[in-house]
């Protein structure tokens, strides 16, 4: 279209130049596509990574498999704009530039793929789509909605453009709809959907049967989700990827951790990768933004410090699936959460110990000082209640003070971590006045961190161990999940090292 052809709505030659250059660029790369017919939309460079990824199934598409990739999975932390970008922006761009394209869009309720699609739509109806590919455009034969498109969940080009959309739940039949492009975008609701073996079995049928059969000829497929658990939709492909079968489906995959990992974070090697895809985890050998360890994945919206206090209120397991997209599984290295009994209250006449795990003189803002109460019944049953945990060094002595006068603690036994800066914590105790009556003592510990570990792993794997309910559990679960490679550690510190203390207590015929 020659520049002149827009001065009629009143822009000067320059900008109408300016104009022409948008449109070429919007017609050539999805990011700029996407930059041109949503205003607001700018990529930064996450989404340019992406967008190259999507050029790349795009390319596929183009030259009928000769060239580009056909299966991707993008793992991103959530409000980083993946399903704008994959989910909106590359099917208007590939409808535009290949209308005879059949879109599928998938995602855990049929809702939010209608929203999805509905989106899509307006973009293809919209005025910027016609100044690139539509009545507003100088092609042979202009692409906009069929009259008959009424549906927001289901729609089509008009002739002679044979290509469309549609959104479907997971679950749904596609029945009669082929396509060439297929997206699933998030197909578990959360991590208790996805922590269901009914429902992991549930998702990964409908896409063995249903989505993998709509394939035309040409087909790529694009997953992306939260990874809740290692034997999720990706984690099963990533398995099946890390296997021998030469006919298994290869994805490339996009790892976009929110902060990039550390080199001992990494793969050192194809051969540690492939041993990672048969966990149902990726690692990947370098970080696919070139970020340098600890970088955020979109620094302009949220700088490392942003991340870093999410991370701080979330568990290590939310954590891990949210944010870095390597999924714990409840069964952890050490620790299964099945193991753990809960009880609305322990028995009366145990006697109580309490070690405390202090934070005291480390560097890392994100350790916390915890302290939890242990005790061993006469059939060698383990008991935990209260944990106290808190993170400044201040507000923790306060509150374990409180603690160690009230009613409930009269006859606890109180054990103070002395390391280092820790001895002058145990002082602090030990010389305050209010304490005098208080059985307080010190302890350096004289084991690692596993190997004490390992006592309370034997009882909880033989059904021996009762947590007395309270809003505490589920962050001690998740960490013994994490357990030993997870970011905290101190609730574990605390259980174990109170309970060598409550056997040497001699109530019991365990030994330490």
């Amino acid at each position: 279209m020659p520049a002149n052809a827009l001065r009629t709505v009143g822009i000067s030659p320059a900008e109408a130049q300016r104009e022409l250059v948008r449109r070429e660029r919007a017609k050539r790369h999805v990011n700029a596509f996407g930059e041109y017919v949503y205003p607001w939309w700018v990529a930064y460079e996450n989404h340019k990574v992406v967008g190259e990824a999507l050029m790349q199934c795009f390319r596929y598409l183009e030259t009928g498999g000769q060239e580009g990739i056909n299966r991707l999975m993008v793992f991103k932390p959530p409000r980083t704009g993946k399903s704008t970008q994959v989910g909106e922006i590359f099917p208007a761009f590939v409808l535009g530039r290949l209308p005879d394209v059949h879109v599928i869009y998938s995602s855990y309720v049929e809702s939010l793929a209608a929203r999805t699609t509905k989106s899509v739509r307006d973009i293809v109806s919209g005025e910027r789509f016609a100044n690139l590919f539509g009545h507003r455009s100088s092609v042979d034969a202009e692409v906009m909605l069929s009259d008959d498109s009424r549906s927001k969940t289901d729609w089509e080009l008009a002739p002679p453009h044979r290509g469309g959309m549609i959104g479907r739940g997971i679950g749904s039949g596609t029945t009669g709809y082929g396509a060439e492009l297929f997206i699933v975008d998030d197909p578990f609701r959360d991590r208790d959907d996805a922590d269901s073996e009914l429902s992991r079995e549930r998702v990964d049928r409908w896409f063995s049967s249903v989505a993998q059969t709509r394939g035309e000829g040409l087909f790529v497929v694009i997953i992306m989700h939260t990874r809740w658990h290692p034997d999720d939709l990706a984690g099963r492909r990533l398995r099946a990827m890390g296997s021998d079968d030469p006919l298994v489906d290869q994805y490339t995959v996009l790892d976009m951790p929110a902060l990039a990992w550390g080199p001992e974070e990494l793969a050192a090697s194809p051969e540690e990768q492939r041993a990672e895809l048969l966990n149902g985890i990726y690692k990947d050998t370098r970080d696919v933004m070139g970020r340098e360890p600890g970088e955020s994945i979109w620094p302009e919206k949220f700088p490392p410090a942003a991340f870093e206090r999410k991370r701080a209120n979330l568990t290590d397991e939310d954590w891990a699936s949210i944010y870095a997209q390597r999924p714990t599984p409840p069964q952890g290295e050490m620790f299964d959460k099945a193991w753990f009994s809960l009880a609305p209250r322990a028995p009366e006449g145990l006697t109580w110990y309490r070690y405390s795990d202090l934070a005291l003189g480390k560097k890392r803002t994100s350790d916390w000082n915890s302290c939890l109460a242990v005790a061993i019944d006469n059939e060698a049953n383990v008991w935990y209640r209260d944990m106290i945990r808190v993170r400044r060094w201040e507000n923790f002595s306060a509150e374990l003070k409180v603690w160690m006068v009230s009613p409930m603690e009269r006859n606890t036994r109180w054990v103070i971590e002395s390391t280092g800066f820790q001895t002058l914590a145990f002082k602090e105790f030990i010389n305050d006045p209010t304490l005098i009556a208080v059985n307080i003592r010190d302890y350096t510990p004289d084991q690692d961190k596993v190997a004490d570990a390992r006592i309370l792993q034997t009882r909880a794997r033989a059904g021996k161990v009762f947590l007395v309910d309270g809003p505490w559990i589920k962050l001690f679960l998740s960490e013994l999940a994490a357990f030993p490679r997870g970011k905290n550690d101190d609730q574990v510190d605390t259980a174990t090292r109170g309970l060598k203390f409550a056997v040497r207590g001699g109530r019991s015929g365990i030994h330490a």
